[in-house]
């Protein structure tokens, strides 16, 4: 068998039939469909039981495990060739599976792939992700390089190298620490397609969450399994660098931040945990991320950061002095 496509289930009930049907009715069908249920409380188990088609496979685990867990589940009953991660309220393209073991077939040196995702509910925004390995292991550092629910896995990477989620890993945030354990074994890329469309809205894990709690501990975990020396201050520095400000931006952090990222960039030319150029690229890029959000806490403070930058426009100080203007008129949020 070819595919194996693994549905962690935890009260999706809604969406639950649509995110199946959107697997089994597409064009690919040398698969088999692993649905775990996450002791749901729902009606989730009586929708999977109502469902005839042969390939289906339903595990129903005795306690709630989270995420991790489930996907474990999954995991260890898999019998194909590849893993295709799909979640339970989401919806996959027809040709998706079609698609990504074509990507894998033809890259047999990756062993985690994913493509465009397409938000659609309370978002209707397209997300892509890095394309070649290079990118996607520059990438690791401050975000996920593959999606989790529009993934295709070589099984034969996971097993060889006993390759699982940990139980201990929060609920939020385990793709992430996931992809870093896989990273040292293989390479990673994605497809310029669009093979999943994303639902979101309240039912989504990340929904009410403390973001800054969630990603504190996650940034650690990231630096500590790449082997980055890492200060709570630097930390704090890091967060402000991918939008997560856990105190207000100043001058004097926006200094920090760029001293902050030349130390990286050092440091990886030294201990080789992204390439090079890539990295580069990379760094530069969470740089200008940076600066749209900077004019609101004062003039001073985005006027550093372009100051700072190798390159800036003359629409980055347009942007700037408008929005202080607006925020002088009480118009914008500002301070």
């Amino acid at each position: 068998m070819r595919v194996s496509v693994i549905i962690p289930v935890y009260n999706k009930a809604p969406f639950l039939r649509e995110a199946v049907d959107s697997i089994l009715n597409g064009t690919f069908t040398d698969m088999e469909v692993i649905a775990v249920d996450d002791k749901s409380t729902d009606e989730s188990l009586a929708i999977l039981k109502s469902i005839t088609d042969t390939r289906m496979r339903i595990i129903e685990l005795p306690q709630n495990l989270g995420p991790a867990g489930a996907a474990n589940a999954g995991m260890d009953a898999a019998t194909g060739e590849y893993i295709v991660r799909m979640d339970a309220d989401d919806i996959s393209p027809p040709d998706r599976i079609t698609l990504q073991v074509a990507f894998m077939d033809a890259h047999p040196d990756i062993g985690a792939s994913s493509g465009i995702v397409q938000f659609f509910g309370t978002e209707t925004i397209a997300v892509e992700l890095p394309l070649s390995p290079e990118e996607c292991a520059a990438q690791l550092l401050f975000s996920v390089p593959v999606s989790q629910g529009a993934s295709i896995l070589r099984r034969s990477v996971l097993d060889l190298h006993g390759l699982r989620y940990d139980p201990a890993w929060p609920r939020m945030g385990e793709d992430w620490l996931f992809w870093l354990r896989m990273a040292p074994h293989t390479r990673m890329a994605n497809m310029k397609k669009v093979v999943l469309f994303y639902r979101r809205g309240s039912q989504n894990i990340s929904k009410g969450r403390d973001k800054l709690k969630d990603y504190s501990f996650l940034q650690r975990e990231v630096f500590r399994s790449m082997k980055i020396p890492c200060t709570e201050e630097e930390l704090d520095l890091h967060l402000m660098g991918t939008c997560i400000f856990k105190v207000k931006p100043t001058v004097a952090q926006v200094k920090a931040l760029s001293r902050w990222y030349k130390h990286l960039l050092a440091l990886n030319a030294k201990l080789h945990f992204a390439p090079m150029e890539a990295f580069a690229l990379r760094v530069e890029e969470q740089w200008v991320k940076l600066f749209p959000l900077l004019p609101r806490y004062g003039l001073f403070t985005a006027l550093a950061h372009l100051r700072l930058s190798e390159h800036w426009t003359m629409a980055q100080l347009s942007y700037l002095f408008k929005y202080r203007v607006n925020a002088c008129l009480g118009r914008v949020p500002k301070g």
